[in-house]
């Protein structure tokens, strides 16, 4: 927030140079941003006066004139035509500089050298809106100016010597969103007496009842507070010189008189004020009331906007008349021939200002303050300095009487006062009159036979003892807390059990060849139209989500999976390896949501064995035992007859398989995909922890193929359990190679190929230890009709 230094010094003693009342501000925590002087790059620009006029001899578009600057008389060139003999007007001379950064020179014009130039307000960095009597397309012709001041700086000709100080105001501190407040803290810092604005005028022999009835407010959640005052016999026009300045210098544009005020206050006190023109309101009553769905209202910008049900707006008996804490609307507006006013102030509800405002693409600065939560107390004074400021500058005159719709009164908060708290949660001791002393300079005020602390109404962010002590040492000082050297046990630390498990994970994975990917926590409901055997049910929904879309917690990653399958897919992108190691939520009957940690790959390019093959050295790695792939068809988004559970020691660990077509179809994907997703608390439960290494084997290995062809409807796994079964004390390695079915095959049958490694840890094995374990395991396949390929 940018304010005129010139405005908190009217509120405030403030005797230390800019630079170091900065620092003292920022060190209590009101931070400045940084400061700058009006007209800083203006230089060398003084008042001079002309004596005489004529026309260039060479150049009839040009005028010469001779400027008195009081140390001399220059000769400058100018084509402006407002110029006269006797006008007081701004000379930049030799050698200055201008707002825009243009650096004056002497030059000729045709035989005749200029000595300068004579200024307008663009030049100058000035507007008409600060100086209406200036003709924006002339030179800045100067008024109020006599010779007493020729040749004097033009900043100081026109009383623009004013610094503006830029202060970062936090989110909790509404209060020092205006002019009051930040000369409040200043006053604190420097231990001065704040200087509050006039509150009193004089009410004319009239009554408010004479033109308003009432002022109803439809719900106490939507409007607090809402306070109406009428000013009559209104004479619209410019304001005074000194308003007009304090408002550009906070970088808003004066408009006229009334409208003036009431952004005035706004800057001044922190509350936006808001004037109807009384004639063109319908009716004798005010509503604030919710919009009705599809409303429309043309706002101050001559923008036509179709509210919801959802936004607060200001109504006559009519239609809507403003948006409540954001703008105006543009058929009750002030004009040139209003009369008589209707002034609001008013105190909406934060969460629905905010909300209006970023759904209308409108931010103001009355919406920027209505969203920090402001305290009704605001409402009543504003407009008593509104009218006060009315009043002074002869703008029109206060009604008597007030309509105050105070719905939801703000509750006097107390502190029970504990000064040991003050110094246990700071560190350091203060004593208990400095406490009370520092407390008092920011309002807060110690009632000692009670012992509490009154806290003012502007100080909404104020609820406890910590909240106190905080205002304690940011005044007292956070320099003053001793430095002391940090004291405590050294404790082992390190990851848990499940962190490391999910990096090696992460590290296996990515050596194997896969991208990890990340995708939102928040998923679509229209997912679970595509996906099966899940209910919405389960579903944790986001109260207040950006969108449907992103509506509910995920319960699945299957989604993401294919969503990035898709994207590739579409990139041109045929090999696909990716993995995702997330949260997964669902309802549950426990204050927060069931939330299981799940390992999620997706392949395009490779197939089943391919994946399974993955899946076996991860569960190898990770020390799980007795993992085995059996045939499932209980998960709906995988192919029946193409998926396996995946289980150990009877636990499901997980799924794995192609993914059902139907579901494929549903997120536009062509082909096939291998999904598989494993759980990680499970994982963590079977894992086992301690690694057995063994020496490098002193025997030869022997290595045999087998073909085996087996009905379509057995399963490799009873292969391998019957190898296990015979041979398990020298059977090293055992693997399917190959699976086949063609016209060599007969139907019914398909061609299993596998490799076996025997080795044994005592001797070296011949084909007499391994043909009788052969002839067995041969003998019972026989029970499963499989038998060995011709």
């Amino acid at each position: 927030m940018k304010v005129s230094l010139e405005w908190l010094k009217s509120l405030v003693d403030i005797d230390c140079p800019v630079d170091e009342l900065a620092e003292k501000l920022t060190m209590s925590g009101t931070k400045v941003e940084g400061y700058e002087k009006r007209l800083d790059s203006v230089r060398n620009v003084v008042v001079g006066k002309i004596l005489d006029v004529f026309l260039h001899p060479e150049n009839p578009n040009l005028f010469v004139c001779k400027v008195d600057v009081k140390e001399c008389v220059l000769t400058i060139i100018t084509a402006a035509k407002n110029i006269y003999k006797g006008a007081f007007v701004p000379v930049a001379k030799p050698g200055a500089s201008l707002a825009n950064g243009k650096v004056i020179d002497k030059l000729e014009f045709k035989g005749v050298v200029s000595e300068g130039m004579l200024c307008s307000l663009d030049e100058l960095g000035l507007t008409s809106a600060e100086f209406p009597y200036a003709d924006e397309n002339g030179i800045f012709i100067l008024e109020g100016i006599d010779d007493d001041k020729l040749g004097i700086d033009i900043r100081e000709a026109l009383k623009i010597d004013d610094i503006i100080v830029d202060f970062e105001i936090t989110s909790n501190r509404p209060d020092c969103l205006s002019v009051v407040g930040l000369a409040r803290e200043i006053a604190a810092v420097l231990k001065k007496k704040l200087k509050f604005p006039n509150l009193s005028y004089i009410e004319a022999d009239d009554k408010i009842e004479n033109y308003l009835d009432k002022i109803e407010i439809q719900d106490g959640n939507i409007c607090r507070r809402y306070i109406g005052k009428v000013i009559k016999n209104v004479k619209i026009g410019p304001s005074p010189e000194w308003l007009r300045k304090r408002l550009i210098a906070c970088g808003v544009r004066p408009i006229n008189n009334i409208v003036d005020v009431t952004n005035y206050v706004m800057l001044e006190i922190g509350q936006p004020l808001h004037a109807f023109d009384l004639r063109k309101i319908h009716g004798r009553n005010i509503f604030v009331r919710l919009a009705n769905d599809g409303e429309e209202i043309i706002t101050l910008d001559g923008v036509k906007r179709t509210l919801r049900p959802v936004d607060i707006v200001i109504a006559d008996e009519d239609r809507a008349i403003a948006v409540a804490g954001v703008m105006g609307g543009l058929e009750t507006e002030v004009d040139e021939n209003t009369k008589t006013v209707l002034l609001e102030s008013a105190t909406f509800n934060p969460a629905m200002v905010r909300r209006t405002s970023r759904y209308l693409g409108l931010r103001t600065e009355a919406s920027n303050r209505f969203e920090k939560g402001l305290s009704p107390y605001f409402a009543e004074v504003a407009i008593q300095r509104a009218c006060a400021l009315i009043e002074e500058i002869g703008a029109g005159e206060v009604v008597k009487g007030t309509i105050d719709t105070y719905l939801v009164p703000q509750q006097q908060v107390t502190v029970k006062a504990d000064f040991s708290y003050i110094e246990k949660l700071l560190g350091v001791s203060v004593p208990h009159d400095n406490v009370i002393e520092i407390l008092e300079r920011l309002e807060i005020l110690y009632d000692s036979q009670k012992n509490v602390f009154i806290v003012p109404p502007f100080r909404v962010d104020i609820t406890d003892m910590a909240d106190i002590s905080e205002e304690v040492i940011r005044i007292y000082g956070y320099d003053k807390i001793p430095s002391r050297v940090y004291m405590g046990n050294a404790i082992s630390s390190g990851l848990t059990q499940k962190q490391k498990m999910v990096n090696e994970i992460k590290s296996f994975l990515a050596n194997s060849g896969y991208y990890e990917i990340y995708s939102y926590s928040f998923e679509s409901p229209k997912v679970y139209e595509i996906l099966k055997g899940y209910s919405l049910d389960d579903a944790v929904k986001i109260l207040n989500p950006l969108g449907e879309d992103f509506s509910i917690m995920r319960m699945q990653l299957l989604s993401s999976i294919l969503k990035a399958i898709n994207l590739n897919l579409s990139r041109n992108i045929k090999d696909i390896k990716i993995f995702e190691l997330a949260p997964v939520f669902k309802k549950s009957n426990e204050k927060l949501p069931d939330e299981k940690l799940v390992l999620a790959l997706g392949n395009v390019g490779q197939d089943f064995y391919f994946v399974k093959g993955i899946l076996e050295n991860l569960f190898d790695m990770l020390g799980i035992e007795d993992v085995k792939f059996s045939s499932d068809h209980t998960n709906l988004n995988l192919h029946p007859t193409r998926s396996a559970k995946i289980t150990s020691k009877d636990k499901i660990i997980g799924y794995i398989g192609e993914v059902h077509p139907d579901v494929l179809s549903g997120f536009d994907i062509q082909g096939r995909a291998i999904y598989a997703e494993v759980y990680i608390d499970k994982l963590l439960e079977l894992e086992k922890k301690e690694k057995k290494y063994a020496p490098l084997p002193r025997y030869p290995a022997i290595e045999r193929d087998y073909a085996f062809l087996v009905p379509d409807e057995v399963e490799s796994k009873v292969i391998e359990d019957v190898f296990k079964k015979y041979a398990s004390e020298i059977l090293e390695e055992f693997y399917l190679f190959d699976v086949y079915k063609g016209q060599q095959i007969k139907e019914g049958f398909k061609s299993y190929a596998y490799k076996a490694v025997f080795r044994s840890k005592e001797k070296t094995l011949s084909d007499g230890d391994i043909l009788p374990l052969q002839e067995k395991i041969l003998s019972e396949l026989k029970n499963y009709n499989i038998g060995l390929r011709e």
